[in-house]
């Protein structure tokens, strides 16, 4: 043997998120001059360092390397103790390597999110939500579901009313709100409500506030509409029966002066023959008119064109600044003064399942989270005051398209973006490629790395979960919406809702960039915010 070692402490206790450090000393015990190379082994190798790595010493002499320890505040870091070494490789004498074994003890720490999905519900004899809840911790969580109302007229059914979520994993609870009474006419009413999420063996409740708005079963059109149906019955039957025909026969009056009786339509005589039709009517006549009333005959011309087209294909990237003239092949809309294509129409609702958001959709949260982000630009492509809240309006399209072509041309005349949206959005229309821009606005790679609980990286989830869902059921849309709801708030009265950059993150940015063409390493880099920015979608 030709070296000596010690490690002090040997036994290191340390909060996630914390600093901790240990000595290793090495003495070299042999006759020559030798070099000891250390490294870390075991699971605290990846938030642990030595240094110095390498200790060098003369016969006899000794040597220190401190080993600190970092381990972040992420349910990835297992609560309890960890066994680690550090290796010692002599570098002359190989045979007498060692491995200096230490304990390391993580401390539980508990961290929980939750959300009501939606917090807005409307109903008339229920309301339904899920209630997401997060364990952000490194330990095991229960939670019980608790829910309550202000005035008490409210009624709840919880299932089920307590969850079991591993570290960084997450549940769902399913909530029915009923009215105790059912509103039959009249206004529509709000009620307000809590979910209260408690964690076994704490006091403190993360409270989860949402409305119920109760509609009434008739509401105030069917009022007036049975009105107006009562109201004409009545009128009908007062002339119904006010209204008696007086019916004479003059049966008796011919009798009495012997005229002769008219002849019985129909004697028994045969008919004579039709007289043949005149020339040019009673149908249609090679190379004549129709009839009246009838369809052209085939070869007359054919039916008219078709209406005009939104006056350009969305599907070409041909954008540019928000100044540009429209591409190439499009009619203008008169009613903006010739300086926008006219909108695209919408597909039959039965024909696809929402987004894109067309002008002309009902109000959506989602449009109004696009408005508010337009609204704060800062550019010429900013969405000026004047617009209508949720709906795709002139104002609000004219700032998209300005936005969408800007973006395009950014990325293929200067390479700062993969200028991706027009192929999965048709420009002016608000479908994934558009929304994953918007959310991806303002993000830098320094706001969004691991362990880092920001508001960009709720941007960055909100990017991801446009990009990722190709088709959207009710929960999508309860997601969407909600992700929306922390945008308008932020963007309306500064609000942030943070997210922590966790393991979790880190996976669906890997997934992403495998889809994009990226290397998946799971860190947003600025190849990935450009692939985002520019409307990359999966």
């Amino acid at each position: 043997m030709t070296m000596w070692t010690s490690l002090d402490p040997a036994d290191v206790t340390i909060e996630p998120g914390a600093r901790t450090s240990a000595r290793l000393r090495v003495r070299n015990t042999g006759d020559t001059v030798e070099e000891y190379r250390l490294s870390l082994v075991g699971k605290p190798s990846g938030w642990s360092r030595v240094e110095p790595d390498v200790l060098r010493l003369y016969p006899g002499s000794e040597g220190t390397a401190e080993i600190t320890f970092a381990p972040p505040r992420s349910s990835d870091v297992e609560a309890g103790p960890l066994a680690y070494g550090i290796r010692v490789d002599p570098r002359e004498n190989a045979a007498a390597r060692d491995v200096v074994e230490g304990r390391l003890t993580v401390t539980p720490f508990a961290e929980t999110r939750a959300e009501l999905l939606p917090p807005a519900l409307v109903g008339r004899f229920r309301g339904r939500a899920r209630v997401a809840v997060d364990n952000l911790g490194n330990t095991p969580l229960t939670a019980s579901l608790i829910a309550r109302d202000e005035a008490n007229r409210l009624t709840f059914d919880v299932r089920p009313n307590a969850v079991q979520i591993a570290p960084g994993r997450a549940a769902f609870g399913e909530l029915v709100v009923r009215p105790q009474v059912v509103r039959w006419t009249g206004a529509e009413e709000s009620h307000r409500f809590t979910v209260a999420v408690r964690r076994a063996g704490d006091d403190t409740a993360l409270d989860l506030e949402g409305t119920y708005d109760q509609r009434p079963v008739f509401g105030n059109w069917l009022v007036v509409v049975g009105g107006l149906l009562v109201t004409a019955a009545i009128a009908f039957a007062v002339l119904w029966f006010g209204f008696s025909p007086k019916i004479v026969s003059a049966a008796k009056e011919i009798q009495a002066t012997g005229a002769p009786r008219p002849a019985p339509q129909g004697s028994g005589d045969a008919l004579p023959d039709a007289p043949p039709p005149p020339g040019g009517s009673g149908g249609p006549t090679p190379g004549g008119d129709p009839p009246p009333g009838g369809t052209p005959p085939p070869g007359d011309g054919g039916a008219p064109p078709p209406a005009g087209g939104d006056g350009g294909s969305g599907d070409q990237p041909g954008g540019g600044a928000a100044t540009t003239a429209p591409p190439p092949g499009g009619g203008t809309d008169p009613g903006n003064g010739g300086n926008q294509p006219a909108p695209p129409p919408p597909p039959p609702a039965a024909q696809r399942t929402l987004p894109p958001w067309y002008p002309g959709d009902p109000k959506d949260l989602v449009v109004e989270f696009a408005q508010e982000r337009l609204a704060a630009l800062d550019n010429s492509c900013d969405l000026k005051p004047g617009w209508s809240r949720g709906v795709i309006d002139g104002p609000t399209r004219a700032s998209l398209v300005c936005y969408q072509r800007a973006v395009v041309a950014d990325g293929l005349q200067n390479g700062k973006n993969s200028a991706a949206i027009f192929k999965t959005d048709k420009e002016g229309t608000l479908g994934r490629a558009t929304l994953t821009s918007l959310w991806a606005q303002g993000i830098t790679p320094d706001k969004v790395k691991s362990g880092a609980t920001t508001w960009e990286t709720t941007q960055l989830m909100a990017a991801y979960w446009m990009a990722f869902n190709r088709s959207f059921d009710d929960h999508d849309f309860d997601v969407a919406r909600t992700n929306a709801q922390y945008g308008i708030d932020h963007f309306r009265s500064g609000t942030q809702k943070t997210t922590t950059y966790s393991g979790g993150v880190a996976d669906h940015i890997r997934s992403y960039q495998t889809a994009v063409g990226l290397r998946a390493s799971g860190t947003v880099d600025w190849e990935t915010l450009k692939k985002m920015i520019g409307g990359s979608v999966m």
